[in-house]
């Protein structure tokens, strides 16, 4: 007669069970690790559906990008001027709509990507931190391939950022990265439970989009805030807290040829933007290790509520 096995049994690992928050870390991270060719493939799959069934395929992933440029460039740059006042216009709002859109992108798609793969969670057992990861991947492919917009600009203009210029580019995309993912994948978990916010999101990018330097530079910022006095200066300090207002300088620096030039001081940002964005990655680094302690702990239930 065979005999049950105890439910203490050391050899046994109870699937998705609840974690500490505090602890497992570790152990997620290798699960993960160890689970990177299942990464690859939901990436494929997510970059696959993303696209499925349209004629113009992977150049959608240019379409938005360039479409908000056009609307912006003439609203703000033709309509209101302010494409006289700012040297390379066109480059200085793509910037900050380049770094946007990724930001954006990475948010949004990791909210939804546990809900939209309800049906696989209760078939398959793995690492519930693959889907909005693949989300990020799809999300750096997509972004690669609107970068490569900028070339076309440098030809137009006949102008190109230096080496060292692009040095900005590493910390200010790391900064946008971990900061996405972990505002990512602490509402895709609890999206799981309470569907209001999505919606909540979408309202609180649009707030933040205005809130970032995508349109306008610091120097108006400050030049506006003047008018305040002390409440100027104590608004303008809140807003130097928006880590993407430091994301955003990252790549006006790195990308935007004409930031070195005596015309652009008045439109670049003045500080210590190094100190800045190592100081603000350290923060996003430890929301996303708390973001992500959340996450595992609420993914013991997301087969039972999608």
């Amino acid at each position: 007669m065979r005999t049950a096995t105890p439910v203490n049994d050391p050899g046994l690992r109870l699937i998705n069970a609840p974690a500490s928050l505090w602890r497992g870390t570790v152990n997620d991270s290798r699960d993960v690790w160890e689970s990177r060719e299942l990464l690859r493939a939901f990436t494929a799959r997510e970059l696959r559906a993303r696209y499925k069934g349209s004629t113009l395929g992977w150049a959608w992933a240019l379409v938005r990008p360039l479409v908000m440029l056009l609307v912006y460039g003439l609203a703000v740059g033709v309509f209101l001027g302010a494409g006289r006042q700012t040297p390379q216009f066109m480059i200085f709002i793509y910037c900050g709509l380049l770094a946007w859109t990724l930001f954006s992108t990475i948010v949004t798609g990791a909210i939804g990507s546990v809900v939209a793969n309800g049906a696989l969670l209760s078939r398959a057992s793995f690492p519930r931190l693959l889907l909005p990861l693949s989300v990020l991947a799809a999300a750096l492919v997509d972004f690669l391939l609107q970068a490569s917009v900028l070339l076309v600009a440098y030809a137009v203009f006949q102008d190109l950022p230096t080496l060292s210029a692009l040095l900005w580019l590493p910390p200010a995309l790391l900064l946008l990265v971990v900061f996405a993912l972990a505002v990512g994948l602490f509402f895709s978990a609890v999206n799981v439970y309470v569907r209001d916010v999505g919606f909540l999101v979408d309202i609180g990018l649009t707030v933040g989009f205005w809130l970032t330097p995508v349109l306008y530079s610091y120097g108006q910022v400050v030049q506006g805030a003047k008018d305040f006095g002390v409440a100027g200066e104590v608004a303008t300090g809140l807003y130097m807290l928006n880590p993407m207002a430091n994301v955003v300088f990252g790549f006006h620096n790195a990308l935007w040829p004409a930031v070195e030039t005596a015309e652009a001081r008045a439109f670049a940002f003045p500080g210590q933007l190094e100190l800045r964005l190592a100081v603000f990655t350290v923060a996003s680094l430890l929301l996303l290790w708390l973001a992500a302690r959340v996450f595992v702990r609420l993914s013991a239930n997301f087969g039972q509520e999608v």
